[in-house]
């Protein structure tokens, strides 16, 4: 066998991440199946004997027996597949705000001054605080994605800057670029199929969830069925990850943000990876209510099923972090619950987010820095808390320090769309705003006629 297709087979069972963490992939995928309640009993003994076979370079007899987990693995995804809700209005009706119920810590006021109805005076500048803020923490992340909060604590401990020289680009923000040109290409009706079309026709590459949809919609299996064949990790943090950019697109408009989150994460996710995308978008939607970090994370709450994992993280972690008052202690007693998950998985990534945000008390810098000593998918939490804490707080609260290593474009690998001023992006995410608040309010005038009705709402 040649040394090219050795490899290829090698990493089919271990690789080292670019943070410099050694992965297995198919025993995350087993376990991450088990996390989800399936029967994996038949994969142990392929697990052990594949093991063995990689510690004797017997390539080719490695690619069989990874394939026959692959088949334990697809004949379990049915089992996960279950009643979950394939449209928006199946998903919202399990939800606290489809039955009516009102967050408990929710109180009235807070809403900012508006202009043109419900978008804040504001608004361009919570854009762009927003996008830079997620730019820093994905940048701040990066280094120790994947490593544990004693790892980082040990290699790194204090730390008061970036940990390297700041790499803007990342898939945490190149999925957002395609949903404003979803919105350039098909306007505000796109569909998740459109969207998934222009994740094929602009992404040279993908990881775990997002990379099976990908080969699932080029072999003609379109969404919501797209997040099924070959994923097991339908469940794990990418939906969470990339979703931010619809609550910048319906600010103070929680509902709309949910729903365009759905059409996003229907594309690869499922069960907690939807609830982790649906409420980071209404999570982002309201931070442009100047409420408290409380306030806001439990008003999200109203758009995520309340009796699955991953509300009952968010509760679990707000008592904690209430209790506790310190984040290392905070983490300490969430991290038994936590380490049964892999650390991509969207469970012990909303904890490390919660934690993150309410310790962090308000403070931009103290708020990524928390979330990241957290340890896990380090880009992806203190990139989403930065892009939170951005949306809350404004340009004027992030630190120079921070924001100008950054530089003044956002850079991805999307093909097409390599490099994109900050002015220019701010400019196209707050005009589709713009253009979605107008269009709701014509589609409602009376529901839109109160400058509160979208935060009582929420409450």
């Amino acid at each position: 066998m040649d040394e090219s297709r050795a490899n290829q087979i090698a990493t089919m069972w271990r690789m080292t991440t670019a943070s410099g963490v050694m992965v297995l992939p198919t025993r995350a995928a087993v376990g991450a199946m088990e996390n989800l309640g399936a029967d994996m009993s038949n994969a142990a003994p392929l697990l052990r004997e594949a093991e063995a076979l990689y510690a004797a370079q017997s390539w080719g007899r490695l690619a069989m027996v990874l394939a026959q987990v692959n088949a334990v693995i697809a004949a379990a995804l049915p089992y996960v597949r279950g009643e979950e809700p394939s449209t928006w209005s199946e998903y919202r009706a399990k939800t606290p705000a489809a039955m009516g119920l009102r967050s408990r810590s929710i109180v009235p006021g807070g809403v900012p001054t508006r202009a043109r109805s419900g978008v804040p005076v504001d608004y361009g500048d919570r854009v762009r605080a927003a996008w830079v803020g997620q730019c820093i923490g994905t940048a701040l992340g990066d280094p120790v994605e994947g490593w544990t909060s004693a790892e980082i604590a040990a290699r790194h401990a204090p730390i008061s800057g970036y940990l390297a020289q700041p790499k803007v680009e990342n898939d945490d923000t190149a999925y957002p670029l395609l949903v404003l040109h979803t919105l350039d290409e098909c306007g505000p009706a796109f569909t998740s199929a459109d969207l998934a079309l222009e994740w094929v026709g602009h992404l040279p590459f993908a990881y775990t969830a997002e990379w099976a949809a990908i080969e699932n919609v080029k072999a003609g299996i379109f969404p919501p069925e797209s997040r099924w064949p070959r994923n097991p990790c339908g469940a794990w943090v990418g939906g969470q990850m990339r979703t931010t950019v619809h609550g910048l697109l319906a600010p103070l408009a929680p509902e709309r943000a949910a729903e365009l989150a759905f059409r996003d994460a229907a594309i690869s996710h499922f069960r907690e990876g939807m609830d982790g995308a649906i409420y980071a978008a209404a999570l982002a939607s309201l931070a442009f209510s100047g409420r408290s970090i409380e306030d806001l994370l439990r008003a999200a709450l109203r758009f995520v099923p309340s009796e699955g994992a991953f509300a009952v993280t968010v509760e679990r972690s707000l008592d904690v972090c209430r209790r506790r008052g310190d984040w290392r202690s905070a983490l300490g007693e969430l991290r038994p619950e936590l380490d049964r998950y892999h650390w991509i998985h969207t469970i012990p990534n909303i904890a490390c987010v919660v934690v993150g945000l309410v310790l962090g008390d308000g403070d931009f810098e103290r708020a990524i820095l928390t979330t990241l000593q957290c340890g896990y998918d380090t880009d992806c939490t203190t990139g989403q808390v930065g892009a939170v804490m951005g949306g809350l707080l404004g340009s004027e609260a992030i630190p120079p320090r921070w924001s100008e290593p950054i530089g003044a474009a956002l850079k991805s690998y999307v093909e097409g769309f390599e490099e994109i001023g900050f002015d220019d992006l701010v400019a196209w995410t707050t005009r589709w705003g713009d253009r979605l608040e107008a269009e709701a309010a014509r589609e409602n005038p009376q529901q839109r006629s109160s400058k509160t009705q979208c935060m009582e709402r929420a409450s």
